[in-house]
């Protein structure tokens, strides 16, 4: 039957203009139709749609949540993009876009002309060369075709002719230029032009050239340079607002990044540098100023000491790191990245600002692996980034000296050891490791060894060790030792460091200091501990001053600030305090972080000046009649006033003063004695 409904269907005659009358229906894309520019859906992912309030999508946000769900194209079967992915659409050629009409394309135009060009030039290369002056707003306008790139006078030759199309496949030029005739003219030319040649007189060749640098093959001394570190370091210059170069204060040129300084000129002129001098507490003060002075010429330059507790150059830093936040009042926040060679104190500047350890730090190299995000204030980031080194030809010990490799991984400590030897003074090595005058590196290296007893089987010196001890000394500066600015002689520096005090004599002394005061608090502390309460009500030297009727400097009549009491004779004010007179400033040591020290100087003051204990001040007894009580105050007034005089006269026998003082004082003394007389 089918078969025969079949044939049926094909006998009839209007069959075929049927089948070619019918349409194939082809379903319409989504989006905007045929000569629709928007779309009149009022679907939330429609960023054509009108909106009716305040809290509707915005198109930017519509647009984003689209890229998001539909980020490919989407294809027919041959794979033919039937609808593009957001963001990706584009216009056949030839389409006429609509542009707004603007009332601002009739006004009238500026026109300038070259001596005003020239002028913006001037003042615009005098602002960007200022290290001093920030340029607040750039111009939409393009300021790079105003700057002169051709400063040199020579014309390239290789830009107007170049050598593929001077001599190559793609040559322009049939004939080469040549000024001799055959080649038997060209020999003879070239064998005169070689007798007449002399050395002396070619300027062709380079004199005082920079020998060549050969590359060092040992990984341990390419510290620095791989890729990864690399790699975090343009993440950090890519996210910082403020580009903070960290240097050494002992060696600023040797740890500065002069290639970081012209990429950032080159590519990034929009973002701030600074310098920070850190470890300036190394070096003496001259030293820090002259450099200062120096390269303040050419960048913003801060001196810095790394210092939880001390630390130098951390308002100036901060209030510098404020004055660019308020020049970009337009943004949210800035993010400020510190960046410098390895173990130059970048971790530890992040700590010192934040008064806090948020950086891991250490005294080698190489502990910052990758970038971190910290927060100083609330428009204020600051990014911390591993150390960077650009291959500049330095020799092993220069890397070693520097702090770019950790000394524990140096397989011949021995070798680098002469570097220290030239750079730091004898005197201060003898100083330091106690020795006596040596020879050579091995007799040095001898000395220290039997020193400190590294010495291996059979009394050898181990030198190895006592190597590594001398430069982890340098490296974390213990051996003095800084560069000379340019400009400085050597017998200047002689004679300013007469002047100064020497930095590692002071932190050896304060060393020293304060290994014995805290062995002494330790030792002392059972037993300041017995008389903590006694020594509470005793008080501090500055307390005992003011019990000695003001007197502050007994030599001289016009300093002298003497009040005689004034209660009248006869009468005892037991309760009445004494009168706090102005005393002088003592100079304030260094703090104690524990108990045991201040009550150590608090006994040994009082044991000084002969200050007894006041223990009838502290006593209350319950249960006694008036009388007896009456009878305790009074006695225990008298053993102060009793105390009070014994002060007075002594400072009268050992202390010579004026007549006039000294007739004051024994009338006082007199009026005191019959009192205390009267009271027994």
């Amino acid at each position: 039957m089918a078969k025969k409904r079949s044939s049926l269907k094909k006998s009839r005659s209007d069959s075929g203009s049927a089948a070619m009358n019918t349409k194939k229906f082809v379903k319409r894309t989504q989006g905007t139709r045929n000569g629709l520019t928007f779309k009149k859906g009022e679907h939330s992912l429609n960023p054509d749609r009108k909106a009716k309030g305040d809290h509707f999508r915005s198109r930017a946000t519509i647009n984003r949540l689209r890229m998001y769900k539909n980020f490919k194209p989407i294809r027919d079967a041959r794979g033919k993009i039937v609808r593009a992915a957001p963001y990706q659409e584009k216009l056949p050629s030839g389409t006429v876009a609509r542009v707004e009409p603007h009332r601002k394309w009739f006004g009238n135009t500026r026109v300038v002309g070259q001596e005003q060009l020239q002028k913006f030039q001037e003042n615009l290369g005098k602002a960007l060369q200022d290290p001093f002056q920030v340029v607040m707003r750039q111009t939409k306008l393009p300021i790079s075709l105003l700057t002169e790139k051709a400063k040199q006078q020579r014309v390239h030759v290789l830009d107007t002719e170049s050598f593929e199309y001077t001599f190559g496949k793609k040559a322009l030029r049939k004939k080469p230029k040549v000024k001799v005739e055959s080649l038997e003219t060209l020999c003879g030319e070239v064998v005169q032009r070689t007798e007449q040649y002399d050395e002396a007189t070619d300027s062709s060749l380079i004199k005082n050239a920079i020998p060549e640098a050969v590359e060092n093959s040992n990984p341990l001394f390419k510290a620095g340079q791989s890729n990864r570190v690399w790699g975090e370091l343009y993440k950090v210059i890519d996210s910082s607002d403020v580009v903070v170069e960290v240097v050494d204060g002992r060696d600023p040129m040797g740890t500065r990044c002069l290639h970081i300084e012209q990429f950032l000129r080159k590519e990034k002129p929009h973002k701030h540098l600074i310098l920070v001098l850190n470890k300036v507490d190394l070096v003496p003060t001259w030293i820090t100023k002259k450099w200062l002075t120096l390269l303040s010429q050419e960048l913003p330059t801060v001196a810095f000491h790394a210092s939880m507790q001390h630390s130098f150059g951390k308002g100036t830093l901060i209030n510098l790191l404020r004055q660019f936040a308020n020049l970009h009042k337009d943004r949210q926040q800035i993010s400020v990245g510190f960046i410098g060679y390895p173990n130059v104190g970048k971790s530890s500047m992040i700590n010192t600002l934040r008064s806090k350890r948020v950086c891991k730090t250490a005294p080698i190299a190489g502990e910052t692996k990758v970038w971190q995000y910290v927060s100083l204030m609330r428009r204020i980031y600051m990014i911390d980034c591993p150390g960077v080194v650009y291959p500049q030809g330095d020799s092993e010990t220069q890397i070693i000296l520097k702090g770019v490799v950790r000394v524990e991984n140096v397989k011949d400590p021995i070798n680098h050891v002469q570097g220290v030897l030239d750079r730091v003074r004898e005197q201060y090595l003898l100083k330091t490791y106690s020795i006596d005058p040596w020879n050579d590196v091995y007799d040095f290296l001898t000395k220290i060894c039997v020193k400190t007893g590294r010495l291996l089987k059979g009394g050898e010196p181990d030198w190895n060790t006592a190597a590594k001890i001398v430069l982890n000394d340098f490296q974390r500066g213990r051996l003095p030792y800084f560069v000379l600015p340019p400009g400085c002689e050597l017998q200047n520096a002689q004679g300013h460091c007469e002047d100064n005090v020497k930095c590692a004599e002071e932190i050896a002394t304060n060393e020293c200091n304060d290994s014995n005061d805290i062995a002494n608090e330790e030792s002392n502390a059972a037993d300041d501990h017995n008389n903590s309460d006694d020594d509470d009500d005793n008080g501090t030297l500055t307390d005992l001053g003011s019990t000695c009727s003001g007197l502050t400097n007994l030599s001289d009549l016009d300093d002298l600030d003497f009040q005689l009491p004034e209660a009248p004779e006869g009468t005892i004010d037991a309760g009445a305090e004494p009168i706090e007179k102005n005393e002088p400033k003592l100079e304030k040591r260094r703090a104690r972080g524990k108990r045991a020290g201040k009550k150590l100087s608090e006994k040994r003051n009082r044991l000084k000046h002969g200050k007894p204990f006041d223990k009838c001040s502290g006593i209350v007894e319950f249960g006694l009649s008036e009388k007896k009580k009456e009878t305790s105050t009074c006695q225990a007034s008298a053993v102060t006033n009793i105390n009070f005089i014994i002060v007075e006269f002594y400072i009268l026998v050992n202390f010579p003063i004026s007549k006039h003082a000294d007739l004051q004082l024994s009338l006082h003394l007199s009026n005191y004695v019959a009192e205390m007389c009267v009271m027994l």
